[in-house]
């Protein structure tokens, strides 16, 4: 039995999603017979002709799973639609969604009738599960998957247990959350047939999760500067220095100084534009006061924290290795960007958009700080994420970092600069390989193996594990984990989409700090 996902039109979403969750993929003939050993899963991306109707009613009818979204299962099965306009989902109780991050959606999709999982902000349940013949099929909301692909900005308040919720302008849409919807209907796609579900895990070597410090040097000090990078020395973290070149081009020698740490370009002045032609001048300006003093950066985290296409291709032009742009994507694994027409080449790195400038403005005391980025730390262990938070040396608060650094070495947490793990990730995605299922034994055949990739193994909705990759695996000798849940109490959803008169008043802070520079 091999555990290969089928796609029957491979859509740039689809790609995109597949490769994050790291499932060996395969484009889908489906005006032939199709036996139902052949693919784990199918996923039907669109509708098609009658013999490719015929061709997957049979699959999933012999045992066969299908994933779908409700304009295919029209076509497929006849399932009728719902319009609906759904501004987030929350997911504590669902029998499979209950994993799921809860976050914002924003978009308005067609629902499948009778659905009974993933309840929306009005209560109206989003996906449903349908059982043909012997085979299982789960259907999304119509559109879920493209969300992945938006590139639309919005304010959005964050968890946290403070007096305040900290806000910051990012993706309006939460991509880990469509994500991990789609990897727990994959999940559970895979146990109905009683098979394990396989995939690349997001570290390497295994690790839990990783750390990085990300600092962005928006007109700081080089006193500023300077007590940063001593608090990083001390605690030996590899930090990620984004520079904005102009109010420090008398001393930018500086960061060409400084050990152990990784410097990437956040901007020549602290701006972006609509059109490649003004967003490659202010880089490449940039880039040349850099390799002047020897400094050869690979990453690039933009001002603001804004992308566009034009942007985009200017990185392209430039060779950046990644980028780093939370009003793309926030708190979610690495991926390419789609540009309309292809993907880019330069890796998106997301991280943790909210620095301790955000929590001060929140109101938070130094003690509200630590509960805050314990709660995220405990968070992204559970959802299998980095934790890549990020500040400034102009107004971060030192005494908190300084606890955070402490604490991520207590915790024995890998430290990371985002060009590492840029690097290994795309040695990630690049790994050819698949797996089979024969009573009970798990093969796997990767012709060129890297020591350092691991699989993920899910054989319950419970228990999970990592395993280094090898010819045969034997899963009663695998040490299996068992999930956890977060011990903290977190903020609901209706409570994030809440708009208060402190993100009003943010937004019209950040629209004139845009204007001045």
């Amino acid at each position: 039995m091999r555990l290969t996902v089928g796609v029957t039109t491979v859509l740039p979403q689809w790609e995109l999603l597949l490769g994050q969750i790291g499932l060996p993929m395969e484009r889908v003939v489906s005006d032939q017979a199709i036996p139902p050993d052949r693919y784990a899963v199918i996923i039907v991306t669109q509708g098609g002709g009658p013999s490719e109707k015929e061709s997957l009613l049979h699959y999933v009818k012999q045992g066969g799973s299908l994933l779908t979204e409700a304009d295919a299962a029209h076509w497929l099965f006849g399932i009728r639609t719902i319009q609906g306009y759904v501004s987030y989902v929350a997911t504590a109780g669902d029998p499979i969604f209950d994993a799921v991050l809860p976050g914002f959606v924003d978009a308005s999709v067609r629902i499948p009738h009778s659905a009974s999982h993933l309840q929306s902000d009005s209560g109206r349940k989003l996906v449903r599960v349908l059982h043909e013949g012997r085979g299982s099929v789960i259907i999304l909301p119509s559109l879920l998957s493209s969300t992945v692909l938006d590139s639309k900005v919005r304010r959005r308040n964050f968890p946290s247990r403070g007096p305040l919720l900290p806000s910051e302008r990012v993706s309006r849409r939460s991509k880990q959350t469509i994500r991990e919807t789609i990897q727990g209907s994959l999940e559970y796609l895979y146990m109905k047939r009683g098979l394990p579900f396989v995939s690349l895990w997001p570290f390497p070597d295994g690790a839990r999760t990783l750390f990085n410090f990300r600092i962005d040097t928006d007109f700081a000090s080089r006193e500023n500067v300077n007590n940063l990078y001593e608090l990083c020395d001390k605690r030996e973290v590899p930090a990620t220095w984004f520079l904005e070149v102009h109010s420090s081009r008398k001393w930018l020698a500086r960061f060409g100084e400084m050990e152990n740490q990784e410097m990437g370009v956040h901007c020549y002045r602290h701006r972006i534009f609509p059109d490649f032609v003004r967003n490659e001048r202010d880089i490449n300006r940039a880039v040349r006061m850099l390799n002047d003093l020897r400094i050869r950066p690979s990453g690039y985290a933009a001002p603001f924290g804004e992308w566009n296409v034009p942007l985009a291709k200017a990185l392209e032009h430039h060779g950046f290795y990644y980028s780093s742009e939370f009003c793309l994507d926030y708190d979610n694994l690495p991926f390419n960007p789609y540009l309309g027409d292809r993907f880019t080449s330069v890796l998106q790195v997301p991280i943790h958009p909210i620095a301790t400038s955000r929590l001060r403005n929140a109101h938070h005391s130094p003690e509200d700080m630590k509960i805050y980025f314990e709660d995220l730390i405990q968070t992204c262990i559970i959802h299998h994420l980095p934790v890549f938070v990020y500040d400034h040396p102009s107004n971060a608060d030192l005494k908190t970092v300084n606890w955070l650094f402490s604490t991520i070495r207590r915790r024995q947490l890998s430290r990371v600069s985002l060009a590492e793990y840029a690097r290994w990730w795309k040695k990630r995605s690049n790994l050819k390989w698949t797996a089979d299922w024969d009573s009970g034994n798990l093969t796997v055949e990767c012709p060129f193996p890297d020591s350092s990739i691991c699989l993920y193994l899910r054989n319950s909705t419970t228990k999970w594990a990592t395993v280094k990759i090898k010819d045969e695996i034997d899963l009663d000798t695998v040490a299996w984990k068992k999930d956890k849940k977060a011990k903290t109490v977190r903020t609901p959803m209706r409570n994030l989409a809440s708009w208060n008169r402190k993100m009003t008043m943010n937004d019209i802070l950040h629209f004139y700090w845009k204007l001045r520079y």
